[in-house]
């Protein structure tokens, strides 16, 4: 393969060595890929920060399922703000791990893609992003072809919930737990409205607390039952104790 300039989305990384880490990306054309990145001294670090959009120049990879090499890393989008801001940062961190636990890896996904130049831009120019990351989740079911079809009048009275293990709507009535994987009727409707606003217009929305709890687990727990398969995402914890502070 020749070499060629790449644009990727950082979405991991785990420590090889001392001097060399290896960093899932998400990039247009092939997913979710792996690359090695050197770390020495003189490397920059931030640039791996999660959610930073790079640009790799001499871009190769010998097969499919292989490490991806590079010969320079530039950032794309600014990160400014990001970088020096704890909200920014843990928002940035929660999306990144949704990413790189729910996708699988090689499946090219363009509109997640293009989903996440404009979500790298809000976080990076917004004035709040207390809610970005449900409207993230929201897009994302729309991005994957997830979202659940609308209902006529004449069935929505007996629709208590959606089953997100299916897609569908259900006439059972009950929480979203870990063995029960159904997102109450009102919070899914929520789900299909924010999808087709813009954030602005999705920040009037108004949440209760344990409501917004559930219907950002319950969109998570939604894409990775069509995905990856259920996974803890561990940054959840920290973006729910900074934004409580």
């Amino acid at each position: 393969m020749e070499p060629v300039a790449i644009q990727a989305v950082v979405i991991g990384s785990v420590t090889y060595s001392d001097s060399s880490r290896v960093v899932k990306v998400l990039t247009e054309e092939n997913g979710v890929i792996p690359i090695w990145v050197r770390t020495g001294k003189k490397a920059k670090k931030a640039i791996w920060h999660p959610l930073s959009m790079v640009e790799l120049s001499g871009f190769t990879r010998k097969k499919s399922g292989g490490l991806a090499n590079f010969k320079e890393a530039s950032r794309c989008l600014p990160a400014n703000n990001l970088l020096n801001d704890a909200k920014r940062s843990s928002v940035a961190f929660f999306i990144a791990e949704v990413l790189d636990k729910s996708l699988e890896d090689e499946v090219p996904l363009p509109e997640v893609f293009n989903l996440m130049i404009d979500i790298i831009n809000l976080i990076e120019l917004e004035n709040s992003v207390s809610s970005l990351h449900i409207f993230f989740m929201s897009r994302l079911v729309d991005a994957l072809g997830l979202m659940p079809e609308e209902l006529d009048v004449e069935n929505s009275g007996l629709v208590k919930s959606l089953h997100l293990d299916t897609g569908e709507w259900s006439e059972i009535n009950r929480s979203l737990t870990a063995k029960d994987h159904y997102l109450s009727f009102d919070l899914a409707l929520k789900l299909m409205a924010i999808s087709g606003m813009n954030f602005e217009q999705s920040q009037r929305i108004v949440l209760s607390k344990s409501d917004k709890k559930e219907l950002l687990l319950g969109m998570v727990m939604f894409v990775q039952l069509h995905h990856s398969g259920l996974r803890e995402i561990k940054s959840y914890d920290v973006l729910e104790t900074i934004f409580a502070a």
